[in-house]
């Protein structure tokens, strides 16, 4: 199970740090949430007065176009790229190469065939499902491509590049496909390889999460609609293998199965886990653990044991937790049959953090990882569902995945994890959803909320054996995304907020005027239980519910026979105070909920005009939290410590293009790993480049500007790929302050820079 990344509620004093100060910036103080607008339409007003006396430069797009002239422009730039080089792929009559292949995705079994068991396995989910819910379409998510916040991949592209494998899109696997037909002028092949290096850091992530999902024959749109956070998906190998199929179809199923079985490659195996433990110094409890699920007690229940041993105490320190020997882990997995669970493998593996920072931009969520190894016929931990939507890449070996859904609403998508139910309780749950054996390169999505356990097992007899795959442990990477990133812990963040600033009102006293007057003799559960749902209350309260009741029938009874018996009694008068004093104390209650309601309503007021201000404390969280990002070569190439260490002698890495120019051209060095926000009448830069990749190892260390500096930042952090800016268009007053802002973000990692001709030298800093 993923361990939980958020073991408590992070304060923001807790992850803001400091460093040296700048010439030019000062390091701000930890933030709270205020309002700024004052402050906001001063800084638009001056903007606005210096877009009217700059023009930007001829040759770089300005960032802040319009929608319509974006729009406009890649249509332009569409339309021109495909009159200029219309590419023909090859005929159907002779079969591609394999890297320039686009697999048909509706007709991978052929006609005629018996399904496998995974695919088996993935219609009688989705039977299930379509039986049970319909969910409606991510309207968020349409909404946004309406107003052109997501730039959306052409289908034919994205099916393309999903065909290449994960480190391939990552620019980390640089084997070159073979050529198995020469190419003519007239006659060229789409090469994916050639392709993606061209992308945008949007685009391949998209085409990341393609490639991991392409099994499932599902895309990356169809995905977020359907299945996020909403159901599970396989995404496997669902060819058959028949004997009685001819030669040459055999061979290029087991072909193809080949090349799936290696498509998750690179990322972890059990020798470098052995590498990881040996070099690094791992402890039990922070960097690992040894568990295992059996009947230990002898009774025939089993239960998840973790053969951790205890932190120390080391010469009247804290604790400690103990180094890992690896012959003693080793030998838990080998001999005791344990799991051995690895906590943030990408801290160790560059291949792991790489394909989670990608994803980071994907998502634009934090996301994390563990890897689980499990012996032949073992199982590590109990039935439990997790408070993390999951990718489960598996990567060595077989293991059986069975899946059941959420138990009622109150469970689904969880916002903690679940204790371990009992093998009972699972039983009790009827059949389960997925019942599905991954193999290697196969895929399974889980949202949060929906529960599992797994087995490792033997290679099944309907697939082939394959040259290098074994089958004596599992080996499985977990992909976590999604915790604690839900409305409600958004508005946990608001509505305190909102409610200090509603108090705080200088316009109202209404939230700091006195409760009424003894309010609490009919205000509370003893003064409203005839209106309760007798269901839902405790049993104290029902039997007291109860009990008044039988009192007043009996009091009705008696009123009936003494009239009966012509008895004069003062019982009508008593009806008639209690119904007048019902009548008040109702009186009361509905004006105190009025007043409630009104004060409510302005905290909510107060709240809807503070959601900026929310999101940037969420967002400058979310820097907090994420990995810093894995530049890939060509992003890398082009930052201060690419430029400081280059002897080439390329015009973008000459002594000048150490200094920003007026005539520098620059770009934030990866989309979203910065933000800007206005706190206590300065601007405050906040970035995750110096991000550990420990959760919170490192504090954020923001930087601070003057408010008229605050238009060029956000031109320089809006400025991303594809896209340039030069310097003297900034927005600034002089050409002095806008290189000054510039160099100050270079210094700190953030900028990317090009310079494509000789320096202006008109202006000099400093």
């Amino acid at each position: 199970r993923p361990q939980s990344i958020y073991n408590t509620r992070i304060l923001h004093t807790a992850i803001i740090g400091r460093k040296h100060h700048h010439p030019r910036i000062q390091r701000a103080a930890p933030s709270t949430m205020k309002k700024r607008r004052n402050q906001s339409s001063q800084m638009q007003q001056q903007q606005q007065q210096q877009q009217q006396q700059q023009q930007p430069h001829d040759e770089v797009p300005p960032p802040g176009q319009s929608r319509a002239a974006k729009k406009r422009a890649k249509k332009r730039a569409k339309f021109e790229g495909n009159d200029a080089g219309r590419i023909e792929t090859e005929s159907s009559s002779s079969p591609p190469p394999a890297s320039a292949v686009v697999v048909d995705k509706d007709k991978r079994a052929d006609e005629g065939k018996e399904a496998s068991p995974k695919t088996k396995a993935k219609e009688h989910h989705d039977e299930n499902v379509a039986k049970k819910t319909a969910f409606p379409a991510n309207a968020a998510r349409d909404n946004q491509k309406s107003l052109g916040l997501i730039d959306e991949m052409e289908p034919e592209l994205e099916e393309l590049l999903s065909a290449l494998t994960p480190l391939q899109i990552l620019l980390l696997d640089e084997r070159k496909p073979c050529d198995d037909e020469p190419t003519s002028e007239n006659h060229r092949v789409v090469r994916p390889l050639d392709i993606i290096g061209d992308l945008t850091t949007q685009h391949r992530a998209r085409v990341l999460l393609s490639s991991i999902l392409h099994p499932s024959a599902v895309t990356v749109s169809e995905f977020y609609d359907d299945y996020w956070g909403k159901r599970p998906l396989v995404a496997a190998f669902d060819e058959t293998f028949d004997e009685n199929d001819d030669d040459e179809s055999s061979s290029s199923r087991r072909r193809r199965y080949r090349q799936h079985v290696s498509r998750l490659n690179g990322f972890l195996d059990r020798t470098l886990i052995d590498e990881m433990i040996r070099n690094n110094k791992l402890r039990y409890g922070s960097d690992l653990n040894v568990t295992r699920y059996a009947d230990s007690a002898g009774n025939g229940m089993r239960r998840r044991i973790t053969l951790d041993p205890p932190p120390q105490k080391r010469h009247g320190k804290n604790e400690e937790y103990v180094v890992a020997d690896p012959s003693d882990v080793w030998s838990n997995v080998d001999e005791s049959r344990c799991s051995l669970r690895l906590l943030r493998p990408h801290e160790h593996a560059e291949t792991v953090h790489a394909m989670l920072s990608l994803l980071e931009s994907e998502f634009g969520c934090m996301v994390g990882s563990n890897s689980y190894l499990t012996p032949l016929h073992s199982q590590g931990f109990a039935p439990h569902y997790d408070d993390v939507d999951v990718f489960i890449l598996q990567l060595e070996g077989f293991k059986r995945w069975r899946v059941y859904p959420p138990v009622d609403k109150r469970e689904t998508l969880p916002r903690v994890s679940s204790r371990d139910y009992t093998e009972k309780e699972v039983e009790e749950m009827g059949e389960e959803e997925i019942d599905v054996v991954l193999g290697p390169g196969d895929v399974l999505y889980l949202p949060r909320g929906w529960i599992h356990q797994a087995e490792t097992v033997a290679r099944p007899g309907y697939l082939p054996k394959v040259h290098g795959v074994k089958d004596d442990h599992s080996l499985h990477l977990t992909v976590s995304a999604m915790q604690n990133w839900s409305w409600a812990d958004f508005l946990e963040m608001l509505i305190p907020e909102a409610l200090e600033g509603a108090a705080a009102s200088d316009k109202s006293t209404s939230l700091r005027e006195g409760l009424p007057v003894n309010f609490l003799s009919y205000m509370g559960t003893m003064h409203s239980l005839e209106e309760e749902d007798e269901s839902d209350l405790p049993e104290g309260l029902r039997q007291a519910v109860e009990s008044q009741k039988v009192h007043e029938t009996v009091r009705i009874q008696s009123k009936s026979e003494g009239d009966s018996d012509g008895e004069c009694s003062n019982d009508e008068d008593d009806d008639a105070d209690m119904l007048a004093k019902q009548a008040r104390v109702r009186a009361l209650q509905n004006a105190f909920k009025e007043e409630a309601k009104k004060r409510i309503m302005r905290v909510c007021k107060q709240a809807m005009s503070m959601l900026d201000d929310a999101c940037d404390q969420i967002g400058i969280r979310f820097l907090s939290d994420r990995l810093p990002p894995a530049l890939l070569k060509p992003e890398a190439a082009l930052t201060k410590e690419a430029h400081a260490s280059s002897s080439s002698t390329s015009p973008h890495h000459n002594d000048a293009s150490k200094k920003i120019w007026p005539n520098t051209l620059c770009r934030l060095v990866r989309p979203n790993i910065a933000r800007l926000v206005i706190e206590d009448s300065k601007a405050v830069l906040y970035h995750c480049l110096d991000n550990s990749l420990v959760y919170h190892k490192t504090p954020l260390s923001p930087m601070e500007f003057e408010v008229d500096d605050a238009p060029a930042l956000e031109q320089l952090l809006t400025t991303v790929e594809p896209n340039w800016i030069m310097v003297k268009d900034l927005l600034h007053g002089d050409v002095e302050d806008k290189m000054e802002i510039a160099q100050a973000l270079y210094d700190e990692g953030i900028l990317a820079t090009k310079l494509l001709e000789s320096p202006d030298r008109s202006v000099q800093m400093g």
